[in-house]
């Protein structure tokens, strides 16, 4: 520990031996830098805020948004060559240029120096920064003004314009093409008409052969299911009618009145179903005709019927089971289900060997047809989207007239800058102040490593490794000592000096 101390201190004590050193170098790299840092020009930003507004109300409903275009809208604007063109010509900057090259340089000068940045949502910030050393702090206030002044008319007349030419281009694109799309439907749907037109005989009916055979042996497989159950419950009915009595006991002093009337219509209700058991249905001549000879047997029956009952005629008879009845009823609907189910079978096979027969005679006929219908349905829908297409782009030019005025607004306008935003002097006279403390030190320290002399008697025992009796301390006389005297206030004016110089600058940049 004793050791380190010495160190230190001995290394104090060599740098403090060349102090002066370390005060001219300190001097020296201050002087210098600071000279620097007051050649570097000011540069003054001016900005201002715009609000790029596409998600008004009106084309929200409408679902027409373009919210993640707006950054790029806006970038696209102001940087574009032809813009920057213009704000070259309308801020005098082009002024002096005689060459492209001259113009170019001045064009990427102008981008570089163009700020944008998003702040939230749809609000941007569009800066400009000027530090062209040979104008005046005052001249590149106005220019950084101007310059965004001018970025911001030529946005505002761009994006006016420009939306208009793209949705116009874009309505006559898509007429074009719904005209084109249009005539090829024409041409499609002519060949349609003329090809069923020759195969008028083998096309009869929706669709293609093998979708109305397929459809066919899809209906058909349907009401033979519906048949058999039909018919597995028609016989359950005949099985249980045939176990239960059609007349219950007799009684009460009622006769039984047998009208001859009454069994020829008993006879004909068993004829109609007969007829319902062929396959004919209602509106079949046979069951129209048997129904009128029904009506007229029962009306005579009742008529007999009752006169007999008057004179008092007929025999004790029993009554109606109500239960037979039903079933009976029951077996007649049951009947009529499975005659109308077996017709509509045996048309379905009909339909399907006609069908069949057809694709033999002319296989070639579907897959044309096939190919025919595909055209017809893909032009179809080409037409129906592009016509789609139109009227959205239609819809979306005359939301955004509506809404035009609002769509960009300035928020906040171009600032005139009053004190520079660059450089931050304050900052670089205090690194200057600290490089050059530092490096004097660091000078003053290397000088006095490469001196080669030594301070302690320990150096001098530890360098020749020979015991060292004592030292003898210097005697300074009278004139020496005013002579330290007057070195060391010379070097503390000098440091306190630099201290007060850069006490001075920054204060001056501060106020």
């Amino acid at each position: 520990m004793k050791t380190l101390q010495e160190e230190i201190m001995t290394t104090l004590y060599g740098v403090w031996r060349k102090r002066w050193w370390a005060v001219i170098a300190a001097w020296l790299v201050c002087l210098i830098g600071w000279a620097f840092v007051a050649t570097i020009p000011n540069s003054y930003t001016s900005s201002a805020r715009i609000l790029v507004d596409t998600g008004s109300v009106l084309q929200s409903e409408m679902g027409i948004s373009d919210t993640g275009r707006s950054l790029n809208v806006v970038r696209q604007t102001l940087t574009s060559r032809l813009n920057l063109e213009k704000v070259l010509r309308r801020a005098e900057l082009d002024v002096g240029l005689d060459s492209d090259a001259e113009v170019d340089q001045a064009i990427q000068t102008l981008s570089d120096n163009i700020s944008l940045n998003s702040q939230s949502g749809n609000l941007f910030t569009i800066s400009y920064t000027a530090s062209d050393p040979e104008r005046s702090d005052t001249e590149n206030a106005n220019l950084a003004r101007i310059v965004v002044d001018n970025l911001l008319q030529i946005f505002m007349e761009e994006n006016v314009t420009s939306d208009r030419d793209d949705i116009n281009e874009a309505i006559r694109f898509f007429e074009d093409q719904l005209a084109q799309r249009e005539r090829e439907l024409e041409a499609a749907e002519q060949r349609r008409a003329e090809f069923e037109e020759r195969y008028l005989g083998q096309l009869s009916g929706s669709g293609n052969l093998s979708e109305r055979l397929r459809a066919a042996r899809d209906e058909l497989a349907g009401v033979e299911l519906e048949l058999a159950q039909a018919q597995r419950s028609l016989g359950a009915l005949q099985s249980q009618i045939g176990s239960t009595p059609s007349t219950m006991g007799g009684g009460g002093g009622k006769y039984a009145v047998n009208s001859p009337a009454r069994a020829r219509a008993e006879a004909m209700q068993q004829q109609i179903s007969d007829l319902y058991a062929q396959g004919k249905l209602d509106d079949h001549p046979d069951v129209v005709l048997a129904k009128r000879q029904l009506e007229r047997l029962e009306e005579q029956a009742r008529q007999e019927e009752a006169e007999m009952q008057a004179e008092g005629t007929g025999a004790p008879a029993p009554s109606s089971n109500p239960v037979y009845v039903n079933l009976r009823s029951m077996v007649f609907d049951r009947q009529s289900t499975v005659a109308a189910l077996a017709a509509r079978r045996d048309r379905l096979r009909s339909n399907i060997a006609e069908i069949e027969g057809n694709l033999e005679q002319s296989p070639g006929i579907s897959a044309e047809q096939a190919k025919l219908n595909r055209d017809y349905g893909v032009l179809k829908s080409q037409y129906e989207n592009l016509l789609k297409s139109r009227e959205e782009i239609r819809l979306q030019s005359d939301v955004q007239t509506q809404t035009q005025q609002v769509r960009f607004s300035v928020v906040d306008p171009p600032s005139q800058p009053r004190e520079p935003t660059a450089p931050n002097r304050p900052l670089f006279l205090s690194v200057v102040f600290v490089a050059g403390a530092g490096i004097g030190l660091a000078i003053a320290f290397l000088t006095s490593q490469l001196n080669g002399g030594f301070i302690t008697a320990n150096q001098l025992e530890a360098e020749y490794e020979t015991p060292v009796l004592g030292s003898i301390s210097e005697i300074v006389g009278d004139d020496e000592r005013s002579a330290n005297r007057l070195r060391l206030a010379g070097m503390l004016v000098l440091s306190f000096g630099l201290v007060a110089i850069w006490g001075a600058l920054l204060l001056y940049e501060l106020i």
